[in-house]
């Protein structure tokens, strides 16, 4: 039973999440003072997303994102790991906001 984890062996931070994930398939743009370009957003919630992108991003930096309905929010970047990052919202998004862009951006069928 290689994949079971005991009860007693400490949790990995990047699997505890505080709230749900919703699955999205859309892309948007992001700047920092170390660099800006496009990233694709795989997953998301009102605390934070992950995104895929091509550009070098650094652990702790802080972006700008561009989300609809949401327009420009300010996320820190909690990890970095083969081309994905994952991101923690330094203002939740309000849930008005999050339930109008989960309505016009494109929901993803399957998970990684």
């Amino acid at each position: 039973m290689k994949n079971l984890r005991s009860l007693s062996d400490p949790a990995n931070p990047s699997q505890v999440r505080r709230t749900g994930r919703d699955l999205v398939d859309f892309k948007t743009s992001f700047s920092s003072h170390l660099s800006s370009g496009d990233i694709h957003i795989v997953n998301i919630s009102r605390l934070g997303l992950m995104a895929r992108t091509k550009e070098a991003i650094q652990k702790s930096e802080r972006l700008i994102l561009r989300l609809p309905h949401c327009g420009r929010v300010e996320a820190l970047v909690r990890w970095v790991e083969d081309g994905r990052i994952g991101t923690e919202f330094v203002t939740p998004v309000s849930e008005q906001d999050y339930a109008k862009m989960l309505a016009v951006v494109p929901g993803r069928q399957q998970g990684w």
